[in-house]
């Protein structure tokens, strides 16, 4: 949706046999990549540092422009916790807390719309995660779910709730551009 309405995209991680699919479960594999094309190390730190370095580089390429980064995650709770979708920012970035809380109202429209009966309890908070901490772009750390609990598998297992939530996200994301 992005990059059909002239948004520039760079997709930091990427896996060119693991793209976008209809596939439910994808096979584990180590073939990723980091932009553009660079090995991934299999340490934790490094993988960091490899990414925020990358994303860092690109956001000074493109400085004065309007950019934000997006960091989806799905977390690995304790089996019995279902979450909802919640997002993080950096404590002290004002655009990375407007990005996220335009896209959590986004979450609260559509829930308010599909889920009329089930109240939506994802909030919008500052987190010291190394990529939320070290990263130039305001942005956002987008918590999808509890890969563990079952509800939560079905929900981002199944494409068209995968569709829906991206399209959720672009939707916050254009307001979050428009309010600039």
């Amino acid at each position: 949706r992005l990059l059909s309405n002239g948004a520039k995209v760079y997709i930091i991680i990427k896996d060119e046999n693991d793209g976008i699919r209809d596939k439910r479960i994808l096979e584990v594999d180590y073939d990723e990549v980091c932009y553009v094309n660079k090995k991934i190390p299999r340490n934790q730190t490094l993988r960091l540092r490899q990414r925020t370095r990358t994303v860092n580089t690109l956001y000074m390429k493109h400085k004065g422009a309007y950019q934000r980064l997006i960091v989806t995650h799905v977390d690995s709770r304790s089996e019995n916790k279902n979450i909802d979708v919640f997002f993080y920012h950096h404590k002290k970035s004002k655009n990375g807390k407007r990005l996220a809380t335009n896209i959590l109202e986004s979450f609260k429209q559509k829930y308010a719309k599909h889920q009329p009966n089930r109240p939506y309890a994802g909030s919008v908070s500052s987190r010291g995660l190394y990529l939320i901490k070290n990263t130039f772009p305001p942005m956002v750390y987008i918590e999808l779910g509890n890969i563990k609990n079952k509800k939560d598998q079905r929900r981002i297992l199944d494409y068209e709730n995968r569709e829906a939530l991206a399209n959720w996200i672009f939707n916050g994301l254009l307001d979050d551009f428009s309010s600039e």
